[in-house]
């Protein structure tokens, strides 16, 4: 929505605070450390890129955790108001970047 600009951004970060299942925030990212992989994500204008990668025998325990973002996610309000804030920095920071 060209009124909201920011939103997927702002998802993007909220998605990562946890989920009905597993609440506990920055547990998907010790999930992912612990089995030796990593996780990122961007937002442009025209989508949202999500990845990450696990040691093979983490695999079905880490889709799990990450297909509960789209069906089950908190967005909890002490998470949202950081969020927007986290969101709102970079996004004015990409004003005064001198690339």
């Amino acid at each position: 929505r060209k009124d909201l600009p920011g939103l997927a951004h702002f998802l993007e970060h909220m998605l990562f605070t946890g989920t009905k299942k597993y609440p506990k925030e920055g547990e998907y990212h010790e999930f992912i450390q612990q089995n030796g992989g990593m996780a990122n994500a961007y937002t442009t204008c025209f989508f949202t890129n999500y990845m990450f990668e696990v040691k093979s025998d983490a695999l079905e325990q880490a889709l799990d955790r990450f297909s509960r973002f789209f069906t089950e996610p908190l967005l909890t309000r002490d998470c949202t108001d950081r969020e927007i804030n986290a969101v709102d920095s970079e996004f004015q920071g990409g004003f005064t970047s001198s690339w």
